[in-house]
């Protein structure tokens, strides 16, 4: 059966998604907006979804930038949600023209339903993970520019305002002023990638701060079974998938305490918590972190329980054609 994911600029999790509607037996066809006006992207949707005289479902995310230009064509399109798509909405009434939505965490569905869409219309879909890939056993990567024996907090998210990467430098300066042994590695890039260079420079850590740049999806177990912590500052999750893999592969973690984090990480039992815009007390919960390993297999045995990826995809297959 053909389908249409309708995106907004390719990327990892986009590969994810076609792999995943090929997996449950659809033939996907992606189309992405790019820089195409709403009507420009919205007849691209329409000529693949009615090509060969057919009307095959659409899959679209992010919701306010790809499916709200599709509102109304004659197909049934599913909205997608990316996460951070729901808070950033201010008017919602629009997504009852919607034949379906698939979230990926409980806040976001607790938004949409106080703004009266249909319970019985959304499908929960956290973004999971591979759990044959994201082991706690197997090789440990290592950064050659860290002597061995240091210990390595790790962040993954892109360099924009909205994951707050200075706030993580910010609380690894304080760290850093007590403890010799510890090292920061920034991986991914961004608007903000020349700025953060200069913060750690200015900050008096920047012999301590390793830039690594994107890493490959084929290179993430290693890297995160080989961080001693791992630490995201977002201010805008619904479900981070690099959260999740992190603690399939057993690293601890330290995240922002808002509400999609907190549908993962319970303070003391799966993870570690700190107060949005508070270095201080970012810095104390990398400590905590690194004084304990016990919320490690309380993680990873959520993460099964919860978020393997392979059975969650099982659900997109009704949400797309309505049975």
């Amino acid at each position: 059966m053909r389908c249409v994911y309708a995106t907004e600029n390719w990327g990892v999790h986009d590969e994810r998604w076609m792999l995943a509607l090929t997996e449950v037996g659809f033939e996907p066809v992606a189309v992405s907006r790019g820089t195409d006006d709403e009507e420009e992207f919205r007849a691209k949707v329409e000529a693949a979804a009615f090509e060969g005289g057919g009307r095959a479902p659409v899959l679209a995310g992010p919701l306010h930038t790809v499916t709200h230009p599709l509102i109304g064509i004659n197909t049934r399109v599913v909205g997608l949600s990316w996460g951070y798509d729901v808070p950033e909405m201010a008017d919602l009434s629009w997504l009852i023209h919607l034949d379906a939505l698939i979230l990926d965490s409980q806040v976001n569905i607790d938004t949409v339903t106080n703004a009266d869409y249909p319970f019985g219309r959304i499908t929960f879909l956290p973004w999971g993970v591979d759990l044959q890939v994201f082991t706690t056993t197997g090789p440990k990567g290592t950064i050659g520019a860290i002597p061995e024996g240091q210990r390595i907090i790790l962040s993954l998210r892109a360099h924009e305002p909205k994951y707050r990467i200075t706030e993580i430098l910010d609380g690894f300066a304080i760290l850093a002023a007590d403890l010799e042994d510890v090292n920061l590695v920034i991986g991914h890039s961004g608007s903000q990638s020349k700025a953060l260079r200069e913060q750690a420079r200015h900050l008096s850590v920047r012999q301590r701060v390793h830039f690594i740049g994107t890493v490959s999806e084929n290179d993430l177990p290693e890297l995160l079974r080989g961080a001693d912590c791992y630490v995201s500052a977002s201010e805008v999750d619904g479900t981070s998938v690099t959260l999740l893999q992190a603690m399939a592969c057993g690293t601890p973690v330290v995240v922002s305490d808002i509400d999609g984090n907190r549908g993962w990480v319970t303070e003391g039992k799966t993870g570690r918590l700190f107060r949005t815009g508070d270095a201080g007390d970012l810095a104390s919960a990398i400590r905590r972190s690194l004084d304990e390993t016990s919320t490690a297999d309380a993680a990873r045995a959520l993460v099964e329980r919860e978020a393997d990826w392979h059975a969650n995809i099982a659900r997109l297959r009704p949400a797309l054609t309505g049975s």
